[in-house]
């Protein structure tokens, strides 16, 4: 392994997403090179950072269509796993980078996708005789052993490739792994691997302060993807049967499809439930100040729903909003701790109408000085220190 003429460590950042608007890649990024480290990414889109000293721009990945149908579905049915990630997946990376990691450059390695780490086997690359860098693979949430959605004959021919992928996650290889969730004990019970730990999905600190609460007008929010296992059903049907001092706002991203679904949906509510544009990322947190309470209500009908701590609850935070949730596992526990919201009693549209309902001026203002006393914990500079602990660096180069 090599370092770079100014004697900084060198990483690697790998993910198969377009990285500037990816939030937790960046955020590895920022603090990498914050600490001293030169940090190089693979990736789709284009050059993502200031801070990135040289992109490798990942090809989009081939997609399940019919236009591609039969040749994906020869390739499933024909090849090797090892030939399948290479044909799917690595074919779609600039040669340079595997030169570069075969060479030694990097000290450390970090995979953000499950479905890249195929790129292990390849011994060309990762001999087994020798160590090329430390590898961190950040598995973000469940990545499941069965696979979930997609047609029955798409789900045969890619479920033992899917399995495949899968192991690679108590590859010998592997040094360290992270979680963005507290759901470790699934992983632990397929494989024999260590503890991995857990790095939350915070944005960077806010220096503000909650904005003042109308008793006859308490501003509801949600923001984030539209989809809807996510609860837009539920939440839709709440409104139905709340009080008049409560409007929702929506700030939705997503297919315009689902968007749409949902608007039409609401659309016997009129101005009690409206949808805004999605706020730019970078001021977010000030873009939604202004609202009273943030409405997160996620049935657990998957396993990473079930234990559910999205960028969304962080945000709301810097955005010191109190909040009211479902009783999702991960978000309940710092919720009850820190006093700063409600969890209702289930997983219903009249649960979640019942827990708004009870809520009043005086509790909303109170809840959103209790989001403002945690707003500088639990904040990516918070995490920054259980990031450099779970890839076994130090903070300082």
């Amino acid at each position: 392994m090599s370092q770079t003429a100014s004697g900084s460590r060198r990483a690697l950042v790998v993910v198969q997403a377009n990285i500037e608007i990816d939030p937790r890649v960046i955020r590895q990024i920022d603090w990498l090179t914050s600490a001293g480290w030169t940090v190089d990414s693979l990736g789709l889109g284009k050059h993502p950072s200031p801070n990135v000293s040289t992109h490798y721009e990942m090809k989009p990945i081939t997609k399940w269509t019919k236009k591609n149908r039969v040749k994906l579905a020869l390739i499933h049915a024909f090849l090797p796993y090892r030939k399948r990630f290479q044909v799917l997946r690595q074919s779609h990376f600039p040669a340079a980078v595997s030169e570069a990691v075969q060479s030694g450059a990097y000290d450390l390695i970090i995979l953000n996708d499950t479905h890249l780490l195929g790129w292990l086997s390849d011994t060309s690359v990762f001999p087994v005789d020798r160590k090329v860098a430390h590898i961190h693979v950040d598995l973000h949430e469940w990545f499941p052993a069965e696979i979930v959605n997609g047609t029955t004959r798409g789900k045969f021919l890619m479920q033992g490739y899917h399995r495949w992928l899968r192991n690679h996650i108590a590859h010998p290889a592997v040094d360290t792994r992270s979680l963005a969730v507290d759901n470790a004990e699934a992983y632990l019970r397929d494989f024999d691997i260590p503890r991995p730990l857990v790095v939350r999905n915070a944005p960077p600190f806010v220096a503000q302060k909650p904005t003042p609460v109308d008793d006859a007008h308490i501003r509801l929010l949600h923001h984030g993807l539209a989809a809807w296992k996510r609860g837009f059903r539920e939440l839709i049907d709440a409104m139905r049967l709340v009080d008049d001092r409560f409007s929702l706002t929506l700030m939705l991203v997503g297919p315009d499809q689902t968007i749409n679904e949902i608007k039409n949906y609401a659309s016997d509510l009129g101005d009690k439930v409206r949808f805004d544009p999605p706020a730019p990322m970078t001021t977010l947190a000030q873009s939604i100040n202004p609202f009273d309470v943030e409405v997160m209500f996620f049935p657990p009908v998957t396993e990473n729903l079930k234990y559910a701590l999205p960028n969304k609850f962080f945000e709301a935070i810097q955005g010191r909003l109190a909040m009211v949730i479902g009783p999702s596992k991960s978000m309940a526990e710092i919720v009850d701790e820190a006093g700063c919201g409600v969890v209702t009693a289930g997983w219903t549209a009249e649960d979640l109408a019942q827990s708004i309902n009870e809520l009043t001026g005086d509790s909303v203002r109170f809840m959103k000085t209790r989001t403002d006393s945690i707003a500088s914990d639990l904040c990516a500079e918070g995490e920054r220190h259980r990031f450099f602990e779970s890839i076994g660096f130090p903070e300082t180069s």
